[in-house]
């Protein structure tokens, strides 16, 4: 159903080339996605809009993106005349990765992070409402492997936050069904995640001192917790 969708509506075409190009105005996209032999639906995991999942590698001077590339394909099934699918696609971004080859990636707790967080957002059926409601959210996610030293908790769990505004990341594209929101996730130490559990206000200024950080917005693994109480 949905490949007969792509190929008949110029509509979805034009959604994925705006996507290319605005991760071509940051870095250097990989020709191909990164996509699953079998769909993870068909595993357990939840749908996506369009059935199709698949995660874009964009490459900067400084750093290596990975991001999702689906989870704003419009919904299948419907007239799809203003529905941008879940409003929002995820990237990571990982500073001085930037040469990773692609079995490195694949192996790496950076990609099963983006997945996760994908997947959670897909489970939910979306959270547009909720960052519209909260402006950042935060996440306590399972990773099967270490990030980083020091970054997981007692419990084996990393904290993110998700909608972090960073310089020269434009959070907005665009698309032929509605805006889709390009949403930062960004691992945090266990401190921090204690502080952005208590209120909005917390996650909201957690993510401002993130963002006024020097450097590279991605995730660097030698940062120290900020001093946020």
């Amino acid at each position: 159903m949905s490949e007969i969708i792509a190929e008949n509506d110029p509509r979805i075409a034009l959604g994925h080339q705006r996507m290319l190009d605005y991760w071509t105005s940051i870095g250097v996209v990989e020709d191909d996605v990164i996509s699953f032999l079998i769909n993870p639906m068909f595993t357990g995991a939840p749908a996506w809009p369009n059935t199709r999942q698949a995660y874009r590698i964009i490459r900067t001077a400084h750093s290596l993106i990975l991001a999702s590339d689906g989870l704003a394909d419009p919904f299948v099934d419907t007239d799809m005349s203003d529905v941008s699918g879940y409003g929002m696609e995820a990237y990571l971004e990982i500073a001085g990765a930037q040469s990773w080859p692609l079995d490195q990636i694949m192996d790496s707790a950076a990609f099963q992070l983006i997945k996760m967080v994908a997947q959670n957002v897909a489970g939910h059926g979306g959270v547009d409402a909720l960052l519209d409601k909260y402006g950042v959210l935060s996440m306590a996610l399972p990773l099967d492997v270490e990030l980083a030293e020091g970054w997981h908790d007692a419990d084996g769990q990393l904290g993110v936050l998700l909608g972090v505004s960073f310089a020269g990341r434009p959070d907005r594209v665009d698309l032929p069904f509605g805006p889709c929101r390009i949403t930062s996730v960004t691992p945090i130490r266990p401190s921090e995640l204690a502080v952005a559990a208590r209120s909005a206000s917390a996650r909201q200024a957690l993510a401002a001192a993130l963002a006024a950080l020097p450097g590279s917005p991605g995730f660097d693994a030698d940062r120290p917790a900020l001093p946020i109480n």
